[in-house]
């Protein structure tokens, strides 16, 4: 009986003691969405990684969501690409988020791109709709 019981309160013990590892702070909730973005990226799934892309969606060159898919879909045809996140800053104000990352992108070989894609830096732009944040804008930063 004595089992039993401690078997009874373990179970919601360890689901409290789960939930307060779980974050819920917006910074982290942004940092979550990326890195599914660029787990897709790395798997070559262009649906998964152009999912949380907002359907007015903005990138390099006037880039749309649609875009962005048909982009990704020609790169993984071509490459399997590799996302090394060397920096990775949130601030969050309200429903808006701005994010700036700087990655090391590899080829299939496991080198780096071209020159002009290896070692990037991005500045993003989310904002909170429902319960997710989407990704508004995605833009190069000036230089490496």
């Amino acid at each position: 009986m004595r089992n039993s019981v401690r078997s009874t309160l373990a179970v919601p013990v360890l689901l409290a003691g789960f939930s307060a590892c779980r974050s819920d702070k917006p910074e982290d909730q942004v940092r979550k969405a990326f890195e599914t973005c660029r787990a897709a990226v790395e798997a070559g799934d262009a649906m998964a990684a152009t999912a949380p892309l907002d359907p007015a969606f903005r990138g390099p060159d006037g880039m749309d969501k649609a875009t962005a898919r048909l982009f990704l879909l020609g790169t993984f045809r071509q490459e399997k690409v590799g996302v090394t996140v060397l920096r990775n800053e949130v601030a969050v104000r309200g429903n808006e988020a701005l994010q700036e990352v700087d990655l090391v992108l590899t080829g299939r070989s496991g080198g780096l791109l071209p020159q002009d894609a290896s070692h990037r830096g991005f500045r993003l732009r989310w904002r909170k709709s429902g319960g997710d944040w989407k990704l508004m804008d995605l833009q190069p930063l000036d230089g490496p």
